[in-house]
């Protein structure tokens, strides 16, 4: 099978063009919201949907804000020269760490400014937050990004239009798809973690937040090395993949931590 994206990365609707790239994590962003708000109806009653829905707006907007200085820092030297393009994120350029430190700190200062419990709120969120992920990948597919080494006999191959080959493969039109890759292995992660929530949640706090931390680690370490177009390097390993190890350590020292604290509230 081979994926073809389409010729232009947007559309025109009255006249306003919508990128596909903005569509995608828009629907995201709705679907994570409206299973959020299902879970705490139906696994975790302990979790305020009104706080929830409260908290929910603001969360997206700093974790987009994360999201775009973190890829912002790590592309420095192009954006000096290009200031402008740092607001231009329906070209790409949302970097998913950022947004899960960005998510983070601001989760983190509303649970303390309003006197909640960071973590049951944060495992309902992780939960949901791979489906979202999975979704926002298939921006990459119309943006035509995220893809691998060029390939003739896999059985999913993405064509790539000569103007987003890298310049040492302009004459291959077939990649590896590893948005894809990346996409199936969200959902992957996002059954796993609806099945640790209902079995958890009664008894402990912040086990899917810190299991969602190491599951999605994993992921990169996986996927990120067959990228092509990863745009920092640390001592030759690409700059998402020593994150992710960063992440495994923390998810499996959280997950350990919370397993002994139980309910024990962060705040």
């Amino acid at each position: 099978m081979i994926l073809y994206p389409p010729e232009l990365n947007y559309f025109n609707l009255f006249g306003f063009n919508l990128h596909y790239y903005s569509l995608c994590i828009f629907f995201a962003i709705i679907i994570c919201y409206l299973v959020s708000l299902f879970l705490s109806s139906k696994v975790m009653t302990a979790v305020d949907k009104n706080i929830l829905s409260d908290m929910l707006p603001l969360l997206v907007v700093f974790s987009i804000i994360g999201a775009r200085i973190y890829y912002v820092l790590l592309s420095i030297d192009y954006f000096i020269l290009n200031p402008a393009a740092i607001f231009m994120v329906w070209q790409g350029g949302l970097s998913i760490h950022g947004a899960i430190i960005g998510g983070i700190i601001f989760g983190a200062i509303y649970a303390k400014k309003n006197k909640i419990n960071f973590f049951p709120y944060g495992d309902i969120i992780c939960a949901t937050l791979p489906l979202g992920q999975a979704i926002g990948r298939f921006g990459n597919f119309f943006n035509q990004e995220a893809f691998g080494m060029p390939t003739v006999y896999a059985p999913i191959k993405l064509f790539v239009s000569s103007n987003y080959r890298p310049e040492q493969y302009a004459y291959k039109k077939y990649f590896h798809p590893c948005f894809l890759y990346e996409a199936i292995l969200d959902l992957l992660v996002f059954v796993i973690l609806l099945i640790l929530l209902k079995k958890t949640s009664k008894d402990y706090d912040g086990v899917v937040f810190f299991a969602y931390i190491l599951l999605y680690s994993l992921v990169r370490i996986l996927i990120e090395p067959a990228r092509l177009d990863t745009i920092f390097y640390v001592s030759k390993m690409p700059f998402p993949v020593l994150m992710s190890i960063f992440g495994v350590i923390i998810g499996l020292l959280g997950i350990f931590i919370r397993m002994k604290k139980g309910k024990q509230s962060l705040f």
